[in-house]
């Protein structure tokens, strides 16, 4: 057992010593009789007594009672045995049978925990979720500590110096499982810097609104300039029409009127052209520049409309500060 010092056999002591244990002693059955009874402090007062009586068997009942009701198992487990063992047939019967009946229940419900640390001097706290027990402090010494714990939810705090390190663990009854505190350091949170670079790919695959608006004028400016192909078209079998109408240079009255018609349609063939190669153009540009950095800002304060008419062709813009 590595909880506490493994009971042993009685070993002589002086009358000073052995008063003072009966004394400890003494305190303890106040402590555990008190309403409500104290456990932790009783548990101590008979450890002092178990130590300065020279290891008397008769203290070990008292000190497996009290490691029992603070879940201390796996101590409660080695002092019963221990004053079964030592005590043989000075034990009464009813009683023999009461404790191992209760040892019973404590292997039923028995986890355990083997701890280390890579600091020395350091100590562990248990406490068990749901438990009226007060969290229960185990030095772990030079090697592995194993404590036999009640099986249960439990947090396992070590502490060596300022450093502090907890361990959460669900443990079912006859389960083993180790633990090494390391006391890493917790993680650096990222630099401003390193977040805002982590941030910026994110942010380049939103799309761009210039990008967006250039796709858009120059889907108008392609359309415009086939637009112009078809107009040009007709305006060609027009003209062809016409002019098969007259005897050289004369032409009758019915013909001018198609002359005019095609002239028309010459007209509109060229704002085609003109304004579809300008919002062609224009797009372009606007998906060149809405693929730059810069042009997130750009598009918070600039909005581009496309316009396309007999007269004119272009972008207006509007934008604020």
């Amino acid at each position: 057992m590595s909880e506490a010092a493994a009971p042993s056999e009685a070993a002589p002591v002086d009358e000073t010593a052995l008063a003072e244990a009966k004394l400890h002693f003494e305190n303890g059955n106040q402590l555990v009789q008190a309403n409500p009874p104290n456990y932790q402090d009783a548990h101590q007062q008979y450890l002092l007594a178990y130590e300065k009586s020279g290891h008397r068997w008769t203290i070990l009942g008292n000190l497996a009672f009290c490691a029992l009701n603070l879940e201390r198992d796996g101590e409660a487990l080695a002092y019963y045995e221990a004053y079964l063992e030592q005590g043989g047939d000075e034990i009464e019967a009813s009683e023999r049978a009461s404790i191992e009946r209760e040892l019973l229940l404590v292997k039923g419900n028995l986890a355990t925990v083997e701890l280390t640390s890579v600091e020395p001097g350091t100590k562990v706290t248990v406490r068990r979720e749901g438990s009226s027990a007060p969290a229960q402090l185990y030095p772990l010494g030079s090697g592995p500590a194993k404590l036999g714990l009640r099986a249960g939810t439990l947090q396992i705090t070590a502490s060596a110096g300022e450093k502090t390190e907890t361990w959460s663990v669900v443990l079912g009854a006859g389960d083993t499982k180790s633990f090494t505190f390391q006391f890493a350091p917790p993680a650096p949170e990222p630099a401003p810097a390193a977040a805002a670079a982590q941030a910026e790919p994110e942010a380049e695959r939103r799309p761009s609104p210039l990008r967006t608006a250039g796709f858009i004028t120059g889907g108008v400016g392609i359309a415009a300039l086939i637009g112009g192909i078809v107009t040009g078209v007709l305006t060609m079998q027009m003209e062809s029409d016409a002019q098969a109408q007259c005897i050289g240079t004369i032409c009758p009255e019915d013909a001018e009127e198609d002359f005019q018609a095609a002239s028309d349609m010459a007209m509109l063939t060229n704002v085609l052209f003109i304004s579809g190669g300008v919002l062609t153009a224009t797009g372009v540009t606007l998906v060149i520049v809405g693929g730059k950095k810069g042009s997130r800002e750009s598009a918070r304060s600039l909005r581009l409309t496309p316009h396309v008419s007999p007269i004119f062709a272009g972008l207006s813009a509007q934008g604020t500060f």
